[in-house]
């Protein structure tokens, strides 16, 4: 199945960092700042099925992770960096604040920019993020293993509709029946996908322990949960009723793990009206 056609109202951008990391983008839309942080199988097209309706009230910015997309790679990143690296996209776009989105692991680095810099977030929009680095992810690790694991889990049609049978990776109702889950580890350079897990796995080890002790937050937060999802997932949500105050939960239970891609008019409907903006969607 192809993936369907996304429209666009601009071809990707090109912004080089200060760092030297020419990081890929797509811009749509006027109002306010919003910016969408992909996850492990993402790029500027991960928010494509619902950038026309946030466009309606937002400036949209759909940035793709250094290694990813047509972004320039990065070697040995860590979640830090990619912090580093958002915050200076933001900044060279030339707004003090903003909204920011984050997409499964992409919401792990959305949450701890937030942290650091809670000034040049406005609101945070979190979907399905990890509360901890799961252990069947451990074997993806193993230098010299993890380059065949993932290639033959995630890339060969087997292994992978094996994997499908019973981790919710996939829906194909909604959106015309893109394969995304299959045409997106297919597409992702597999030094890239492993480097965001081994960073994540690092991260995680230092920075739960923080999370779950001191941080708490009067940032407005909305969480959206999916109707079936990872373990790791799954806890999310009480890590975040622990660290935020004011926190929103919005279910696409209609979706399985990833509503942006599996249900995006649903998504863009509850998060818009959330958000109070419900005339967009009639």
């Amino acid at each position: 199945m192809l993936q369907p056609m996304i429209n666009s109202e601009s071809e990707n951008s090109l912004l080089v960092l200060k760092s030297g990391v020419s990081i890929s983008y797509k811009k749509s839309g006027s109002g306010p700042p919003l910016i969408f942080f992909h996850g492990l199988i993402g790029n500027e097209d991960t928010f494509g099925l619902c950038h026309d309706a946030f466009a309606s009230h937002f400036t949209v910015y759909r940035p793709a992770w250094p290694g990813y997309g047509n972004s320039s790679p990065l070697p040995d990143f860590s979640i830090e960096d990619l912090v580093e690296i958002g915050k200076n996209f933001i900044q060279s776009l030339g707004h003090p604040s903003v909204t920011l989105v984050g997409n499964c692991l992409g919401g792990n680095v959305a949450m701890e920019l937030a942290r650091r810099y809670p000034d040049m977030v406005r609101r945070l929009i979190l979907i399905e993020l990890y509360a901890y680095f799961p252990w069947y992810f451990l074997l993806l690790l193993v230098s010299g293993l993890n380059r065949i694991l993932y290639r033959m889990v995630f890339q060969t049609r087997v292994c992978f509709y094996l994997l499908n049978s019973f981790m919710p990776l996939q829906q194909r109702n909604g959106n015309n029946g893109w394969m995304y889950t299959w045409e997106g580890f297919n597409r992702t350079p597999v030094e890239s996908a492993l480097g965001f897990l081994k960073a994540i796995r690092r991260f995680y080890k230092k920075m739960h322990p923080i999370y779950v002790g001191s941080y708490r937050s009067s940032l407005p937060v909305i969480y959206v949960e999916g109707g079936r999802s990872f373990g790791p997932v799954k806890e999310f949500i009480r890590l975040a009723r622990l660290c935020f105050l004011y926190l929103t939960v919005v279910g696409v239970p209609e979706s399985l793990h990833n509503p942006v891609v599996e249900q995006p008019n649903l998504f863009c409907q509850r998060i818009l009206e959330a958000l109070n903006h419900p005339e967009s969607l009639k």
